[in-house]
């Protein structure tokens, strides 16, 4: 057998560059599966161990909050130090928050608890005899309905949310929890700011050396959409909330600063939060100033949320995020549909990681001229 033979066998039995990128592409499927399996199961160990789980979620909250102003203030100090003057500077921020913010909450809160039966009971009697004539308009049928909606949210909370309310409320009040998020979070928090490096280096030690620069550009990826997603939503919600406020004030309606701060935090939960913060606004504004002044209010709220959704969020997040909005509401979708209230928060960010793998270990999509084009 001569030579050249011997070499066109041994092309014959090469892959080809197609078969090879198919296999490397199944290979990277069947990795990502993987993570998906291990990720569900590291979901259901931490919610077997939720008093644990919470701590480590909110050091790491805390420790992607603080770590760009620890990082510039380590310019010019050590690591320690930068933390400490960080964790004062926060101390600040709280004790201003509880002088000045949390009474008048509180204030609010206890109001609006107090104010709710009249309001359920002024919204039924409007429905069923109605004074406005817009309220008038509306068939007969329609009216006993939304009549019958408040009772049908008591008896839905009385039996599903009582239990939880009940234990959360213990949770939230014991002094375990508040010894827990004032002391053990900020600790978690700064060592993990401070053995970051070490913890990078050993991940880095699994891989060939040959891989590991690719392996720290995941890295890399991945910390940047994770810190970008959870500052980019504080960021987000404060600027909401900040929006919900003025424009309430303005059309004096009550409770302004207790909405405006749940909307500000509901605004962490995609789409959803937008709802929940227009519903209990609008129907303040109809139980106090009227329809006129309930239908300023639902626009003003539809101006704001496109203001935030046109301006605000694309800056502050979706660039961080880099999800189009197709994905960001499949992926809320199928999170809450897996884990409930957790898997909503956990959805965005988790498919922001998958994205990030995506475009590390696949081949890049077809060019825009391959594709069909898009309808105008």
């Amino acid at each position: 057998m001569t030579e050249p033979e011997v070499v066109r066998r041994l092309r014959r039995r090469l892959p080809s560059r197609a078969e090879r990128r198919v296999t490397f592409a199944l290979k990277v499927l069947a990795l990502i599966a993987v993570a998906i399996y291990l990720l569900v199961g590291v979901l259901n160990f931490l919610g077997a161990i939720r008093a644990t789980a919470l701590l480590i979620v909110g050091a790491l909250i805390l420790a992607y909050l603080i770590y760009p102003l620890v990082r510039q203030l380590n310019v010019h100090m050590p690591v320690i130090g930068s933390i400490f003057v960080v964790y004062a500077l926060v101390a600040l921020i709280g004790a201003v928050g509880l002088t000045f913010i949390v009474p008048q909450v509180g204030r609010d809160l206890n109001s609006f608890v107090h104010a709710v039966p009249g309001l359920i009971a002024q919204f039924q009697q409007e429905m069923i005899a109605p004074t406005s004539e817009f309220v008038k308009r509306i068939p007969v049928d329609d009216r006993m309905y939304l009549a019958d909606l408040p009772s049908q949210f008591n008896s839905l909370a009385q039996q599903y949310g009582a239990t939880t309310l009940q234990r959360s409320v213990s949770v939230l009040l014991s002094a375990a929890s508040v010894f827990g998020t004032v002391i053990i979070v900020p600790i978690l928090t700064a060592y993990m700011l401070l053995d970051a490096g070490n913890v990078r280096r050993q991940l880095l030690g699994l891989f060939p050396a040959r891989r590991r620069t690719k392996v720290n550009t995941i890295i890399d990826a991945l910390d940047g959409v994770i810190g970008g997603f959870i500052r980019g939503q504080l960021i987000d919600g404060a600027i909401v909330g900040t929006m919900m406020f003025v424009m309430l004030t303005a059309t004096h309606v009550p409770y302004a600063l207790l909405i405006g701060i749940a909307s500000g935090i509901l605004n962490f939960i995609p789409y959803a939060g937008a709802l929940i913060g227009f519903i209990p606004s609008v129907l303040l504004a109809l139980a106090y100033n009227g329809p006129g002044n309930a239908l300023l209010v639902a626009l003003l709220i539809a101006v704001i949320h496109q203001i935030d959704g046109n301006f605000v969020s694309p800056r502050v997040l979706k660039e961080n995020v880099g999800l189009s909005p197709l994905y960001i509401i499949l992926a809320i979708i199928a999170g809450s549909e897996l884990f409930g209230l957790a898997g909503t928060f956990l959805a965005v960010p988790v498919a922001a990681m998958l994205r990030v793998l995506r475009e590390q270990l696949l081949p890049s999509p077809a060019p825009s001229s391959e594709a069909p084009p898009e309808p105008s």
